[in-house]
């Protein structure tokens, strides 16, 4: 009876610090590292006695909120995103950033900065989207990732191949581009910087309808674990999932990439952390994945803002120094 005691306060316990983490990030990061000496007194004030000429105030209202939340839904989309990938293809090193679905979106995002060819005229929400299909597209047809007999190694390996192209192609954009090629590079390394209100409400109605695309394929992800053919079996179309995923992978990345740039890992950590404390319900993984890719960027913004003040660090060179080392660690312990 204690073992079983025991059991159900892990489960419970374990949410709970989920959350605490993330809302504690929240709360330090609306404060936290400010050239006009922010305190946690200041945001008490707020509620208690709100003042439209406090300037501390202001800043927290219309700089530091603005980002805040922002940080934490394009985290919630790449956890969820990677997770959805990683169900798909029954891969666990499948994420937006290994599959160059995050360079593919800033490859045409970087064309329609600096006004290459007709990638000028398009929106540039709908030029991140065709980036992250071609960079999708292009990986899952050289690497056969939808065959159910797929080789994880040739696809990690058409990944290397399809990034390094677009990559390049990058590189040459911003050679072209002299003038903005400063504010252009700064985006490519993730930045959170230029967030505000509008950015957010750019994010918030894409982002509701891929996350909730995404949760209607819980029970296929969790059949598809079983094997193509279980699923087909107990009632699943392959193909229509295979649609809604990948549907829902390119929304919730091109939206995120082309406010804050490629923020890569959090796809390819979040999952693997969520696995490692709750079980293997995609219903339950899902929101746990995006709440630990939430908490992870919140975290990585503060972290950015903290190592050289008043200047910011990027925080996609932060989430890249967390994730690097967990993607070689993944690859010794044999999970390629």
């Amino acid at each position: 009876m204690k073992i079983l005691s025991s059991a159900g306060h892990s489960k419970t316990l374990t949410p709970a610090l989920l959350l605490s983490t993330l809302m504690l990030g929240f709360i330090i990061s609306l404060y936290g590292q400010s050239e006009f000496l922010l305190q946690a007194n200041d945001l008490w004030q707020i509620l208690i006695a709100p003042d439209s000429q406090d300037i501390k105030q202001q800043v927290i209202l219309l700089l530091r909120l603005p980002r805040s939340l922002v940080a934490c839904l394009i985290g919630f989309n790449l956890g969820v995103a990677g997770l959805l990938m990683q169900g798909l293809t029954r891969n666990p090193l499948a994420s937006p950033t290994l599959f160059a679905i995050n360079s593919g979106a800033a490859c045409l995002m970087a064309l329609n900065s600096i006004g290459f060819a007709f990638f000028s005229a398009l929106p540039s929400e709908l030029a991140t989207f065709l980036g992250a299909l071609l960079g999708g597209v292009l990986v899952f047809s050289l690497g056969g990732g939808l065959r159910s007999d797929s080789n994880a190694l040739r696809l990690i390996l058409a990944g290397i191949a399809v990034n390094g192209l677009l990559s390049s192609l990058t590189r040459a954009a911003l050679i072209i581009a002299d003038d903005t090629a400063y504010s252009i590079l700064h985006w490519l390394s993730g930045s959170l910087s230029e967030i505000d209100w509008h950015s957010w409400s750019q994010l918030w109605p894409l982002s509701l309808i891929a996350l909730l695309l995404a949760f209607s394929t819980s029970r296929g992800l969790n059949l598809n674990a079983l094997g193509e053919q279980t699923a087909n079996s107990l009632g699943i179309n392959i193909t229509w999932l295979r649609v809604r995923v990948c549907l829902a992978v390119l929304l919730l990345t091109s939206i995120s990439v082309t406010l804050a740039g490629p923020i890569v890992f959090v796809g390819l950590i979040a999952p693997h952390l969520a696995r490692a404390l709750f079980n293997n319900n995609h219903l339950v993984l899902l929101p746990a994945s995006g709440l630990l890719g939430a908490a992870l960027v919140c975290w990585a913004d503060l972290l950015s803002r903290s190592i050289i003040p008043p200047a910011e660090t990027p925080v996609g060179i932060i989430t890249a120094l967390i994730g690097t080392p967990f993607f070689i660690f993944l690859v010794l312990k044999g999970k390629l």
